[in-house]
Formats: C-alpha cells, structure tokens, sequence
C-alpha cells in the first residue's frame, strides 16, 4: 500500500454560496459549483443567477408537491372505493376480490406518493403503468366490466398524464438549475 497523505478539511473552508466543506485544490464547490477560484465577476454572476433561480426554485418545490399530492390523492381514492365496494358488496362470498386490488393500489400510489418527491417523472408514469395494468387485467377477467365506471376510470387517467406533464416540468427546471 503506498504511503498517502490524508487530506483535511479546516472549518474555514467553506463554500460562499452553499456553505459546503472544499478543499483548498477544488476550482468548483462539489455541491452548487460556485467557482472557487473564479474571478470577483464570475463569482458574482454566480450568485445572481442563483438567486434568479431562487424564484423558480420556489414553483419548483410547488409543482413537486403537487406531484406527490397527485399520487396521495389517488391512494385516498382508491381506499374511498374500496371500502364503498365493500360495503356494497360485503354479503358476497368474494367481497375481497373486489376490495383487495383497491387497497393494494392505494398502498402502492402512497409509496409513489412517498418517493415521487425524488423522482416524479418516473413515480408518475410508474403510476399511470399500473392502473393501466390493473384495468387491463381486470378487462382479461371479465370484459364486459370494462364499461362500468368509465367516466371515473377515464378521470384518473387524465390526472395522471395531467400529473406527469407536472413532472415532466419538473425535471426541465431541474435540469436547467442543476437541481439533483
């Protein structure tokens, strides 16, 4: 093994725009890319273009809410029709047959819900794939049940593409401000 000197941070060595530990070699901070050993301007226009952004950073943080909540919303609905099912139907011998796929996809969105606030474009389309999946598997099952609750069917679907375009601006404005 040869023999290498550890390097050290001091608590002095910090970076001016997001406060991170640097190294005294670095000639860009690691975290925000603020340019270390750049010249007074160029340091400068750094920060007003982050404080620029600092407004969009601001929507940014409003659409991926309204990402999350999107999904959220669709776990409350579906726990909503499952127990509406439930009690419609609790004198059938397979009542469970109806309420189990409602619960398990409303603990499915509140897991995309959860994670969507790290990747909401694929949690969206993650989303939109598996009530896809489930009106597929229950139309193999029984087709002619494929007409029932259309207009309710067809409202979740709109609000999940509505949902993904959210997040498709989303990773726009991340990738614009070098948002990780």
């Amino acid at each position: 093994m040869e023999n290498s000197i550890p390097i050290t941070l001091h608590p002095d060595e910090c970076c001016a725009a997001c406060d991170t530990a640097v190294l005294n070699d670095d000639i860009y901070c690691n975290n925000c890319g603020y340019p270390l050993k750049g010249s007074e301007q160029e340091q400068k226009s750094f920060i007003l273009k982050r404080e620029w952004a600092g407004i969009d950073i601001a929507s940014f943080s409003k659409r991926l809410k309204s990402a999350a909540n999107k999904l959220y919303y669709l776990a409350g609905v579906f726990v909503l029709y499952g127990i509406i099912v439930f009690f419609l139907k609790k004198d059938e011998e397979d009542v469970l047959a109806y309420v189990l796929p409602n619960l398990i996809l409303a603990v499915m969105f509140f897991a995309l819900g959860g994670y969507s606030m790290k990747k909401p474009l694929a949690c969206m389309v993650s989303g939109l794939c598996l009530y896809a999946i489930v009106l597929i598997l229950n139309f193999i099952a029984n087709p002619a049940k494929i007409a029932s609750g259309i207009i309710f069917k067809i409202v979740i679907i709109g609000y999940l593409i509505k949902g993904i375009k959210s997040a498709i601006e989303i990773e726009k404005i991340k990738k614009e401000h070098n948002i990780a």
